[in-house]
């Protein structure tokens, strides 16, 4: 068990360092690049996300299929080769299938409604969505054996490489729009194909399509089941997460509807860099989850549940605060200010949000994993709607632009979290808060309210010396007092010899 902790600590802290570096890449052109085009920027946006949304229903839940039932033939290398094999095959053939309905749907709309303009850039949706296809199941597939550095290197650090590089031709006019959409969909192919390399070397499989051998009658039943269970709970995260990215452009009307996806798209950017370690705990953790559950291990259960939850709040909170401190500041000072001043309501206003998504710790996981499945299925259905129609309302009536389909993805969020926590704990009889949370919320609460009251001087960088310097020092402290972070605590007292 000690050696598995190592394993898990050790890939989780090299799934972080490798995000850090890529959020600080992205931070940097977020701030100095994307803004001085923020159309083309968001025409990129939108083909991701749409690639996103399409990704569902290539893959159908089957990558999660991969993991939930890994343990089952984990003692059997023939086993597993064929459940990954198959698994594999079957999100080539969804994608072709779907590929064709969804172009077709695109083509019978676009001569139906010439003003309809969701679905203009599809085709390069649908080869970035087969991509991220194919790279979900080998993460999957890799997770299971507690290896995920590489696969987060190849999904989401070169991204923050080559979509610069690419801009920054377009800004030189060394590349039309076309080119950079032909060149920025071919990156990911390749990507997807270093991904398959990469997995069949960790996994060492053998591709075996003997599929009878593993998808008898009773098992595929349970596995076509789950799958589709799994497919509409993804799906509808990806459209309650995704959809403001097609909403924004479909919902503000005149010309500039791509400018202001690609405003709001900074915002999504520099929100999301508070998220990336719970996105690795998340992906190491979804075995462990699985095997708790599988063992009814509710009691180690309800510790991790908790241990994460203050882990991520402490990381969240803190960064929020310091971004809510010094981003008017810190904005001031950059050459790209003026492109930059409108993206802050929503940085704030996404940040929050993530926060609280965070400090909920994986309570989206232990539904997913347990015999309570469905509920999660029910639980995104309604955030889905409830944030579509909030994006609407928002948007479309009290003319709120990207502030207020910030709002709706707060306000649903926050709901949908909601209840998987009272549906939790009314199952398991398990929540993720502790009294140290509250301790540290008012340090939080506290420590902002009085700095940001703070008389400002001449010197902007000194303004945000004091203010975010000082809360650093002060909650760093109590963060360490209150043991948030465990692992901080140990390496300051094994580097102070303390016992």
């Amino acid at each position: 068990m000690e050696k598995h902790q190592k394993e898990v600590s050790s890939q989780t802290l090299k799934f972080s360092i490798i995000n850090y570096v890529g959020a600080a890449i992205g931070i940097v052109s977020t701030l100095f690049i994307y803004p001085n085009d923020k159309e083309f920027l968001g025409i990129m946006r939108y083909i991701f996300d749409g690639a996103q949304i399409l990704m569902a229903f290539f893959v159908f839940g089957t990558s999660q299929s991969l993991v939930n039932y890994f343990p089952r033939f984990k003692e059997s290398a023939e086993k597993r080769n064929i459940f990954f094999s198959t698994t594999l095959l079957i999100v080539v053939v969804n994608s072709i299938l779907f590929s064709i309905v969804f172009l077709l749907l695109a083509s019978s709309l676009s001569s139906m409604l010439p003003d309809f303009h969701a679905f203009d850039y599809i085709q390069y949706s649908v080869i970035v969505g087969f991509a991220f296809a194919i790279m979900d199941v080998c993460k999957r597939q890799a997770s299971n054996y507690k290896k995920i550095a590489i696969p987060t290197v190849l999904e989401r650090f070169s991204i923050k490489i080559f979509f610069p590089i690419i801009f920054l031709l377009y800004l030189a006019n060394s590349i039309t729009i076309e080119i950079g959409k032909i060149i920025y969909v071919g990156c990911f192919v390749v990507i997807m194909i270093i991904a398959l390399w990469y997995v069949k070397k960790v996994a060492k499989i053998q591709f075996n399509f003997a599929s009878k051998k593993v998808f008898n009658r009773s098992f595929k039943n349970e596995y076509a089941k789950y799958s589709l269970f799994a497919f509409f709970s993804i799906l509808g995260s990806l459209l309650a997460f995704k959809i403001d990215g097609i909403m924004v452009p479909n919902l503000i009307e005149g010309a500039n509807a791509m400018t202001a996806n690609g405003t709001y798209s900074i915002g999504v950017v520099l929100a999301a860099t508070l998220a990336i370690p719970a996105i690795g705990l998340y992906t190491i953790y979804s075995p462990i989850i699985t095997e708790y559950i599988a063992k009814d291990d509710i009691t180690s259960l309800g510790k991790k549940y908790q241990e994460v939850s203050k882990l991520l709040f402490a990381i969240g909170g803190f960064l929020l605060c310091c971004i809510f401190l010094g981003v008017d500041d810190l904005f001031s000072i950059l050459p790209t200010r003026e492109n930059l001043v409108d993206t802050i309501p929503v940085i704030l206003i996404l940040s929050f949000n993530v926060v609280i998504d965070m400090t909920t710790s994986f309570n989206s996981h232990i539904l997913l994993y347990s015999k309570y499945y469905r509920f999660n299925m029910v639980a995104i259905a309604i955030l889905v709607v409830l944030n579509i129609s909030l994006n609407i309302y928002f948007i479309k009536y009290l003319n709120m632009g990207i502030e207020g389909a910030a709002y709706a993805t707060l306000i649903s969020m926050t709901l949908y979290n909601t209840v998987k926590l009272i549906f939790i704990y009314s199952k398991y009889k398990i929540q993720p808060f502790t009294q140290k949370h509250i301790w540290l919320l008012l340090s939080f609460v506290g420590s902002v309210s009085l700095l940001h009251n703070i008389p400002t001087s001449n010197t902007i960088i000194l303004d945000i010396m004091i203010k975010v310097g000082t809360f650093m020092i002060v909650n760093g402290i109590v963060i360490y007092k209150l043991r948030m972070i465990p692992a901080i605590n140990d390496w300051i007292s094994a580097k102070i010899g303390a016992k």
